[in-house]
């Protein structure tokens, strides 16, 4: 079983990995929310990235579409022009957005579990999302976030865990950051 604060925590820890990946900056992010459900994905494709510990797995799903408005968006993201996006370098985007995303989860989770790993992402059908009951999730979120000038991008979260969860994660307060002195050793 998972907790209630617990689901909050993975929730939260996906939400600030969503916009910290997702958006060129924080301001441009219009809306984030939790979906009360998606029957069917929006999309046509999706980027798999899972997370696991001794006690659970995490899989995070970052649905999308190869259409024009989805491409300029990743190609915004990347800093690169949409016409020099070659069909593998969209890809590769997607998937460097989906390893950001997922290692600022990693990174918190880390703070409560010891033992943490995070794969690499695989492309697949999106419709192998209705699927994941197979894995008898004890937690299963879907997230949509709206970004200035783009198409809103959704995120699925699946948790199984081997043991019961129960943690408290507080979102972190925003360190000051320095002014990027450089320190010489």
């Amino acid at each position: 079983m998972i907790s209630s604060r617990a689901k909050a925590g993975f929730d939260n820890m996906v939400m600030l990995g969503m916009k910290a990946a997702l958006a060129p900056s924080a301001d441009e992010v219009t809306e984030l929310v939790a979906l009360p459900d998606m029957r069917l994905p929006p999309e046509s494709h999706a980027a798999l990235l899972s997370i696991a510990s001794l006690t659970f797995r995490m899989l995070i799903v970052l649905h999308f579409s190869p259409n024009a408005a989805t491409r300029q968006h990743f190609a915004r993201l990347s800093r690169q022009k949409m016409e020099d996006l070659s069909d593998q370098s969209f890809l590769d985007a997607i998937c460097e957005a989906g390893n950001l995303c997922c290692g600022g989860v990693n990174r918190d989770l880390g703070t409560i579990f010891p033992w943490v790993g995070m794969s690499t992402p695989n492309i697949i059908d999106s419709r192998c999302t209705a699927h994941l009951g197979v894995l008898k999730y004890g937690h299963l979120r879907h997230f949509r976030i709206s970004v200035t000038d783009s198409p809103p991008l959704f995120v699925t979260l699946c948790v199984s865990e081997s043991e019961d969860l129960d943690f408290d994660f507080q979102i972190p307060a925003v360190a000051e950051q320095g002014t990027g002195e450089l320190e010489l050793f």
